[in-house]
């Protein structure tokens, strides 16, 4: 496993490599502030990828780092790694929620299970959509700062 200091005058390397675990990086790790509940999944999703990919893990969620061989030495290292990854994305996950996926058996199926169960639009969450931008007015909010904010979430979602 990688030194968890860099030595001075060392390249970024270590923290290049999805392996790599800082001294801070525990299970017990919140990705996100407000866990999923079950609604606004596109915006869970966006938060969730820009902390892993910060982290530089969400390589295990998008099955670019497949699990070595057992006979690769760094097969530990990723099977400790993807449990870390799993535990965050449960960590941010309302208990209700959790219960159902905590015996999955790799990061990739957790979050291939998730992106199943909430990645599409429902016809009741299109239409709800709808209404909130035919309700969207500019009121006394400046253009920029608010109305188009606003605007630009909801087509993203």
């Amino acid at each position: 496993m990688p030194e968890t200091t860099i030595n001075s005058g060392s390249s970024c390397e270590y923290f290049e490599d999805p392996l790599f675990l800082s001294q801070s990086d525990q299970p017990t790790t919140t990705l996100i502030t407000n866990p999923f509940s079950g609604h606004d999944f596109l915006g869970w999703r966006k938060d969730v990828l820009m902390a892993l990919t910060s982290k530089n893990k969400d390589c295990f969620i998008d099955g670019t780092f497949t699990k070595p061989p057992l006979t690769d030495k760094k097969h530990k290292q990723w099977v400790r790694c993807d449990f870390m990854v799993r535990q965050w994305i449960l960590n941010s996950l309302l208990p209700s929620i959790k219960e159902s996926l905590k015996y999955v058996n790799s990061e990739k199926e957790l979050w291939s299970e998730l992106l199943e169960r909430y990645g599409q639009a429902s016809a009741l969450e299109v239409y709800q959509l709808s209404k909130e931008l035919e309700g969207v007015s500019q009121d006394n909010s400046s253009l920029v700062d608010h109305y188009y904010g606003k605007m630009k979430n909801l087509w993203e979602t």
